[in-house]
């Protein structure tokens, strides 16, 4: 048998690369839908691939709550998310900054509540949020009024969760055009 062995040198961002993709099957990441509720869960490096973790999860838990609302909606089973006991935590010490070897848990949990009329439920859900700026208000009565011009019909709710950690999002549902476009 004949072993070789070269000189074998990776560049900077192939080092990095891998690192990353190391990190990403270290960490820990979900996202169910089941008896009337989400819960969303990330816990891993702060930063994957440069991007924020936290808004990562909420970009996933923003589009898989927004298909199921939809689906169901589509079902005549209306559904409401219930902010006021939705609850969102987030553990560790983020540095705000990549790379970032901080580990953080991010969580999200949303009830859902069945109404009884098409026109009282929801079928659109968005987010907006930060870790580290206290100015989360710039910018938000302009955000929404672009959800209005662009693909919201009437009533939009709105609620703002912050954690100790530093943590701020708003959270958004409302109709969406295309599934409520007669509920004014």
């Amino acid at each position: 048998m004949l072993l070789l062995f070269t000189n074998c040198s990776l560049s900077t961002a192939k080092k990095e690369k891998i690192v990353q993709k190391e990190k990403a099957v270290k960490s820990k990441i979900y996202c169910i839908i089941e008896n009337d509720e989400l819960l969303a869960s990330y816990e891993g490096p702060e930063f994957l691939n440069n991007r924020d973790t936290a808004h990562l999860l909420s970009n996933l838990v923003a589009n898989e709550l927004g298909n199921h609302l939809k689906i169901e909606f589509k079902k005549k089973n209306y559904l409401i998310v219930d902010f006021k006991n939705t609850k969102i935590q987030t553990k560790g010490n983020p540095q705000f900054r990549s790379p970032s070897e901080e580990i953080v848990k991010y969580t999200i949990v949303m009830p859902l509540l069945k109404v009884k009329n098409a026109c009282d439920a929801f079928t659109g859900i968005e987010h907006r949020g930060t870790w580290a700026r206290n100015d989360i208000e710039t910018g938000f009565p302009e955000w929404i009024q672009k959800l209005k011009s662009q693909i919201a019909v009437g009533e939009i709710e709105s609620q703002l969760y912050s954690t100790p950690e530093g943590f701020k999002e708003y959270w958004v549902q409302f109709k969406h055009k295309n599934y409520q476009a007669d509920c004014k």
